[in-house]
């Protein structure tokens, strides 16, 4: 077992994940919480801590060739292209001295990519606790849209190694043969399906992995925040932490998107009946879409094109 308390929040993007990590260190005790230790953040002194930690190799060079970084590592364990094996022995690698560097006995990390490696997790690091975090997936479509608007349909940084995030290299055939049909919007739903589906996998498979909602967290909902942190700073083994006053923690929204919003209601049917096909086991497992206005709107969208119904 490490010699630390780790935990690792995981989601999609879009879900608050900064923030956690920017703010949790100053309400627990004992805690050290960080967003992408090991991402640049521009021109910084914080960039050059990071550099200092991870390595000129590691931080910019071996991340612009595809060979380094949680993501490029989970996606080529979800492609088949390096074995669960060899994932889980390159992110023990990967993260053996920042851990090792941190003097305090909890490390919460919170990064989007840890969705894609949720299930072995707690094989890597046993005793690790995996907070997943899921938006309501017409929401998190939106907030992508206006963050990122060539996410999943061209961006610059998918043509890099490894490459897009798609269905047909990570073996969904059914969503392959719609791939090309779809826009971005239905090309987000299935990524959200995708997220869901594996935290889910990774939550029925372990008690140590569990899944919030955004909305319960970001919403006002004192109890379910409180449920949240105590997950996060509670471990089965290793030293007890304190946790401050929990009330304003959320107020402050940060990264948040910019651009126009636009809401589900001004969506075609083609894009309805996507998010209804990539998202409707996830969305019903977690209560989303049950406004009647909605489900109207899926039965009258109909199933998605080519489709089986």
């Amino acid at each position: 077992m490490s010699e630390k308390q780790l935990t690792f929040i995981a989601s999609g993007g879009r879900t608050g994940t900064q923030f956690f990590g920017d703010v949790l260190g100053e309400v627990i005790s004992d805690c050290h919480s960080e967003h992408e230790p090991d991402m640049v953040a521009g021109a910084s002194w914080l960039t050059l801590q990071r550099i200092r930690r991870f390595g000129l190799w590691h931080m910019v060079l071996g991340r612009f060739l595809g060979q380094t970084g949680v993501r490029v590592i989970g996606q080529r364990s979800l492609e088949g292209r390096i074995t669960p094996e060899q994932a889980m022995a390159r992110l023990k690698a990967l993260r053996e001295s920042y851990h090792a560097g941190i003097p305090e006995s909890l490390v919460i990390e919170s990064y989007y990519a840890w969705w894609m490696v949720a299930d072995q997790i707690p094989q890597v690091w046993p005793g690790a606790r995996v907070a997943g975090i899921l938006r309501d997936p017409r929401d998190w479509i939106t907030s992508w849209l206006r963050r990122s608007s060539r996410r999943r349909n061209g961006a610059l940084t998918e043509r890099l190694p490894p490459g897009p995030f798609e269905p047909g290299r990570i073996g969904d055939a059914s969503a392959a043969r719609h791939w090309p049909a779809l826009d971005q919007l239905g090309r987000l739903a299935w990524e959200w399906g995708q997220i869901a589906g594996t935290l889910d996998r990774a939550a029925a498979a372990s008690p140590d992995v569990e899944v919030f909602r955004f909305e319960d967290l970001f919403g006002g909902n004192a109890e379910a925040l409180s449920r949240f942190v105590s997950f996060v700073s509670t471990h089965a083994h290793g030293p007890a932490h304190q946790v401050g006053d929990l009330s304003g923690v959320t107020r402050d929204v940060r990264n948040a998107s910019t651009g126009p919003k636009q809401g589900w209601q001004g969506w075609s049917d083609a894009q309805v009946a996507a998010v209804a096909h990539f998202c409707g086991p996830g969305m019903a497992a977690h209560g989303y879409g049950l406004e009647p206005e909605w489900q109207e709107r899926v039965r009258a969208a109909g199933p998605l094109a080519g489709s089986e119904g």
